[in-house]
């Protein structure tokens, strides 16, 4: 009876953000979304304690996917409420299907009259698309169709994303038969308001690495091969997961075969980026290299010392991200199954990358649920959940940057200082408490030796 309980109360809250709107105050916000993590939070824990115990929860299939629909109904029903990213994607978008130009080299501002660049975001007026061929391949394509107005626009953007996530949720259950596995997703604030109300790409990410994983599994290399490449040619940073796997390819499937995953990703990269233009899609992305956000751990250090150090920061900062990335992979490389090494890929980038906003987290969310009784994946949540909360916006200083300069209530300050000191101190203690349990004489890596039913179903 809890456990059905706390996934009401998870997915009522969700839904009273939601219908709160753009314009919802940032307090009773943040008080919601609180009580949402907490009570989905309780359902893992339900779940896990009734596992050791040999005991099923009362948590029945039918009530999850009745609530994540639902959710997911609403969010697009919803205008985004966190994010304006939607407009931006539209104008990258419009810029193929419209001008016939470049997003790589078109942003907003060379149409100032545009009504269609007037909508993105002052931040990113200057901004030239960082997005790979793939999604301009995709937007292009959804701007054409449904370039006639703003709603049909966002709501292109918003289904597809909530056909990605309801794609992932399927594919998860089919391989767990977990409703937790379920839950983790579906009745995940996370998922529901930053990915799919905010109409975000990063579904599509998500859903491709899961899509991934299970090729590998199934031993469709190269189709596995394709689709990570799909995921790296929206998103760079897929590059993570690819690698993390190939390293489990190569130990358990043997050198040609991680040839065979490269190779065929490769591949695809090298024809996409060629079709998209070549070293003028990457130029964009030398520039995002150069991006700091707020909670990462880096910004410390990048406002601290001299400008002209910003380019070595960021190459630290990937190369920590590689590295942690390859830490985490070795600890796992010995799973029945590639999930753990492909969401411990994403959650390096997450907690060590320059650049980090909350949707990112969904590109390892699926994978994490086919194992979602793991540490790793917990601490991915709990990562999530606070990024979540600090990047809230509100509606009394919508526009303006979060800094002391605007603030005017204890409230605004305590968001603050989460954004600035303790979301860069939680990731700071992840990655030290992952390293500190790695390291520890007589640990094992989770999941080790199981066949994969087994860990696939915790």
């Amino acid at each position: 009876m809890r456990v059905r309980l706390a996934a009401l109360v998870a997915t009522g809250t969700t839904a009273a953000v939601l219908l709160r709107g753009r314009n919802g105050s940032l307090g009773p916000n943040l008080a919601l979304l609180t009580i949402a993590y907490a009570a989905l939070a309780l359902v893992l824990v339900i779940d896990w304690r009734g596992h050791r115990a040999g005991l099923s929860t009362a948590l029945g299939p039918a009530l999850v996917a009745g609530c994540a629909v639902g959710l997911l109904v609403l969010a697009v029903t919803v205008p985004p409420t966190e994010s304006g990213d939607v407009w931006a994607y539209s104008w990258y978008g419009r810029v193929v299907a419209h001008y016939h130009a470049n997003p790589y080299t078109t942003p907003p501002s060379h149409h100032p009259d545009d009504r269609w660049a007037q909508h993105v975001d002052r931040p990113y007026q200057n901004t030239n698309s960082v997005y790979g061929p793939v999604f301009t391949a995709v937007s292009g394509g959804g701007m054409l169709a449904f370039g006639f107005s703003f709603l049909a626009a966002r709501l292109f953007f918003q289904l597809l994303a909530a056909a990605c996530v309801a794609a992932a949720l399927l594919l998860v259950w089919r391989r767990t038969r977990s409703t937790t596995a379920i839950a983790v997703i579906g009745l995940n604030p996370l998922v529901v308001v930053s990915v799919v109300n905010g109409g975000h790409n990063d579904a599509w990410v998500g859903f491709a690495i899961l899509g991934g994983v299970l090729l590998v599994t199934r031993d469709r290399l190269r189709w596995a091969g394709l689709v990570f490449a799909a995921a790296a040619l929206i998103k760079v940073a897929a590059v993570l997961p690819l690698l993390a796997v190939g390293l489990w390819v190569w130990r358990n499937r043997g050198w040609r075969a991680a040839v065979e995953v490269g190779a065929a990703a490769a591949l695809a990269g090298l024809v996409a980026y060629s079709i998209a233009g070549g070293t003028t899609a990457i130029g964009p992305l030398r520039a995002a290299q150069l991006h700091f956000s707020g909670p990462s751990v880096w910004k410390g250090p990048e406002r601290w010392f001299d400008p002209g150090l910003s380019r070595w920061i960021a190459t630290g900062a990937t190369g920590a991200v590689v590295v942690f990335t390859l830490f985490l992979a070795r600890r796992r490389i010995d799973h029945a199954s590639p999930a753990l090494l492909a969401g411990g890929a994403v959650l390096a980038y997450c907690l060590l990358g320059p650049y980090v906003l909350p949707w990112y987290v969904f590109w390892g969310l699926p994978a994490f649920a086919l194992a979602w009784r793991s540490r790793l994946t917990w601490l991915a949540l709990l990562h999530g959940a606070v990024l979540h909360l600090a990047y809230l916006p509100d509606p009394e200083i919508h526009g303006q940057p979060l800094t002391p300069l605007f603030i005017r209530s204890p409230l605004q300050r305590f968001q603050l200082d989460l954004f600035q000191i303790g979301v860069p101190l939680l990731e700071l203690a992840i990655i030290l408490a992952v390293i500190a349990y790695s390291l520890r004489p007589g640990s094992e890596p989770e999941e080790k030796g199981r066949s994969a039913p087994n860990l696939l179903r915790g």
